[in-house]
């Protein structure tokens, strides 16, 4: 396992080819993409006296994921910034995550850039340090939890679909009545967010029942979120997203938005899992099946198996599938060099699977079974 930064960019789609030509820019190569939908708030109009009532409102993003150095990372994720004004609230987001990875396959994820060194941060505005929030849930609860989070006053969440495995297959005749379709809702929050969040989506999702889903935080090294999580009429000179971005200017940073509920405990009872390791299988298409079991053998207590693609932008052929599936899960850190071995053994690094190893910390996830 090597260490990379992965800076991950959401952007609206009807800015995908501006986005595309920001990454060929910075002589970027290998980049994964999937789509998603953002979900934000909207007033609704009530009849008469009545106080107006708020709707959810979605609308597509795409998604680019790709894997750098650490020395150039911060450049990079920068400069797409810059080009795609992400520093201006509800065009997206984009931020860095330290990773471990490991490419067997010879699949040559990583990538260079020719981003400038950082330099001005745009106005005093700079990106921070967030936690990403995943909340895996049945397929059609995902508004629910999307909900729960924009209430909270957090940023623009993102949703994605999903199947799920392991925990559901151990429930028995229970399974039956629980689909294996999922959502994977993923908003960004302060870190001093990060209890009051997970408690709000648990209680949104019922998650401490068998069978309803997973949720976990991990650290943001640095990034920018979309704070603009509301359409409606503007009543006022300027929005509540520009006069949070102004404050952000002149408080050098978020850390103003810290809310009372930052001081929250965990809810004590629950099967809070600590200090794990969130690993993702990355594979051929339709090669997942083969990797769910040794997954499960190595102390997964469930997964989550989404699609992607993998492109080449510098126009090579990519070695490998461009069809992608990620399998998604927790385990104790004692067994990850259980895990590769394993995977070595299963053949999972052949041309056939085509499998690349990613892994981050996972320092607190909540499912009802995983003790």
């Amino acid at each position: 396992m090597n260490p990379a930064i992965k800076i991950t960019c959401e952007i609206d789609k009807t800015l995908a080819a501006q986005a595309q030509a920001a990454l060929e820019s910075l002589r970027l190569d290998r980049v994964q993409t999937h789509a998603r939908r953002a979900v934000v708030l909207r007033e609704r109009a009530s009849l008469g006296f009545l106080p107006p009532t708020t709707r959810l409102d979605e609308f597509p993003i795409e998604v680019h994921e790709f894997y750098l150095p650490a020395a150039a990372a911060p450049g990079t994720l920068l400069a797409l910034a810059h080009q795609l004004d992400l520093f201006t609230a509800g065009r997206g987001a984009i931020y860095a995550e330290e990773v471990q990875l490991a490419d067997p396959a010879g699949l040559g994820v990583g990538n260079d850039s020719t981003a400038p060194p950082p330099g001005d941060t745009h106005g005093g505005r700079r990106p921070v340090p967030l936690t990403l929030v995943n909340c895996a849930v049945q397929r059609g609860r995902g508004n629910d939890i999307a909900r729960s989070a924009l209430e909270l006053g957090g940023n623009v969440p993102s949703v994605n679909f999903g199947i799920g495995t392991g925990v559901r297959d151990r429930l028995g005749l229970l399974r039956i009545a629980i689909p294996a379709e999922k959502e994977i809702v993923s908003v960004l929050v302060e870190p001093a967010e990060q209890v009051a969040a997970l408690e709000s989506l648990i209680a949104a999702g019922r998650l401490d029942q068998p069978g309803r889903g997973f949720v976990g935080a991990s650290p943001v090294a640095y990034g920018i979120a979309n704070p603009k999580s509301f359409r409606g009429r503007q009543r006022h000179s300027a929005t509540m997203d520009q006069v949070i971005a102004a404050l952000d200017e002149l408080n050098s940073g978020t850390e103003w938005r810290r809310r009372s509920g930052a001081g929250l405990a965990l809810t004590e009872g629950r099967h809070w899992q600590r200090d794990r390791l969130n690993v993702t299988l990355n594979c051929n298409e339709g090669a997942s099946d083969r990797l769910l079991p040794i997954a499960m053998a190595c102390g997964a207590g469930g997964a989550t198996v989404s699609k992607a693609k993998l492109v080449s932008l510098r126009g090579g052929p990519p070695k490998g599938s461009p069809a992608r599936e990620a399998i998604d899960f927790g385990i104790a850190p004692e067994n990850l060099d259980g895990l590769v071995r394993a995977l070595g053994e299963g053949e999972a690094f052949s041309d056939e699977i085509g499998c690349f190893v990613e892994t981050k910390a996972l320092p607190l996830a909540l499912t009802y079974i995983g003790r």
